[in-house]
């Protein structure tokens, strides 16, 4: 292994490797990092190759790539004649060259194999001549689930490794290189291919469930940049029931960013909540329902995309109905039979009959604070005694129930 004092300053530092510091999580369904499954086909061949960095697209929040190799400098700051000066007085300390190390996987977003977005990553780190560390991290507050822009599906790339040095008395290529040069390289790296991505879906929340609901569904890669559709499957799960899944009856894949999905939810399925995803080759859309490590819950931009269907609630029209409980049969002072009624919501106006005989000796009795009666004092009904049906009909109502009265008139 090569030591630091040991390595030649303007040689350009070889790349044998890149690897993931392990473990590295993806979201369920989604094949593994480091798998073939997860790979790139080759355009050639069609076939999948297992490399450390193969599906890595598809990590959830951040990752540390180890990128091996020989040649790497140390990051470094460095002050020439540190706390001299000579004897005028005037310090002889000054600034030197320093020494800073950067790490950018480009990605090819339009798949003329020419990566055209650039990556950055942080915290690079030069441990030892033979190992250089750097981070993906997250795009937040944007996308503060993954590394990776959404332009970016995936597939081959390419990772590299600049080492710059500034101007300085000490950098003893300072004249050549005009104040400062750098040490680049190159190598080719498998992202492996990303899984759908799922921003939104809508409507939300304001359709009937009992009728089938056209969802539009908006994210990114579902085609890949050489043209391969990535969608299989777009279905919802119930976020209270997991094991309740709804396929969406048909579909249609619109653009790369856009899906247009028929679904059935039922009306049995009235107020359920329900996690909207995609499904292809590569794996199926995050949509976490609660947060992985540091990774927050939802999709990449850590929103939980959920549809809610409701059931088309009808008010029924006022009845205005009668309820009619008991009847009797009395003598008033003047020794005649009166058939008295008791009920609620017995209204002014209101049609009275014994079957289908209307009634007109009738006393509404019992005022209520809504202006409702609770009694009727009916004259001469003995004749209709005891098999009568008495139903009450309120001004723009419904014909109360039937009360069979088996009252009857006795002397």
């Amino acid at each position: 292994m090569l030591l630091w004092d040991d390595v030649p300053a303007t040689a350009e530092p070889d790349l044998f490797d890149v690897v993931p510091t392990a473990p590295v999580t993806v979201p369920p369904g989604d094949p593994a990092v480091g798998t073939a499954a997860a790979g790139t086909p080759n355009p050639s061949t069609g076939v999948k190759t297992a490399t450390p960095t193969a599906g890595i697209i598809n990590a959830l929040c951040a990752v540390q790539l180890n990128i091996v190799g020989c040649g790497f400098i140390p990051n470094e700051t460095t002050i020439i004649c540190q706390g001299f000066a000579d004897t005028t007085g005037v310090p002889l300390q000054r600034p030197g060259k320093t020494v800073t190390s950067a790490i950018v996987i480009s990605c090819d977003t339009n798949g003329d194999g020419v990566p055209d977005l650039s990556i950055p990553l942080t915290g690079v780190t030069p441990v030892s001549a033979n190992l250089v560390q750097g981070t993906l991290s997250t795009l937040g507050p944007q996308l503060p689930g993954t590394a990776f822009p959404l332009a970016c599906c995936g597939g081959f790339a390419s990772l590299t490794v600049t080492t710059t040095f500034t101007a300085g008395n000490n950098n003893i290529f300072n004249v050549l290189a005009a104040g400062g040069f750098t040490r680049t390289t190159t190598c080719p790296l498998d992202l492996g291919p990303r899984a759908p991505v799922v921003i939104s879906a809508s409507p939300s929340g304001t359709f009937d469930c009992a009728n089938p609901q056209d969802l539009l569904i908006t994210g990114g890669c579902f085609i890949l940049p050489n043209g391969t559709l990535n969608v299989t499957s777009v279905f919802a799960v119930d976020a209270a029931n997991p094991s309740v899944i709804i396929q969406a009856q048909r579909f249609a894949v619109l653009s790369p960013s856009l899906i247009d999905a028929l679904f059935n939810f039922g009306s049995g399925n009235a107020g359920h909540t329900f996690f909207i995803f995609v499904s292809g080759p590569n794996g199926t859309s995050r949509n976490l329902s609660a947060a992985s490590g540091t990774c927050p819950a939802g999709n990449e931009q850590g929103i939980q995309v959920t549809v809610k269907c409701t059931s088309t609630t009808v008010t029924p029209p006022r009845t205005n109905q009668a309820v009619l409980t008991s009847c009797s049969v009395s003598r008033n002072p003047g020794g005649k039979f009166v058939l008295t009624v008791n009920g609620t919501n017995i209204q002014a106006g209101a049609t009275v009959r014994i079957d289908q005989t209307v009634l007109t000796n009738v006393k509404f009795s019992g005022l209520q604070p809504d202006a409702s009666f609770s009694q009727l004092n009916i004259k001469r009904a003995c004749a209709s005694l005891p098999t009568a049906n008495l139903t009450v009909l309120n001004p723009g109502g419904t014909v109360s129930l039937p009360l069979p009265c088996t009252a009857t008139c006795s002397n």
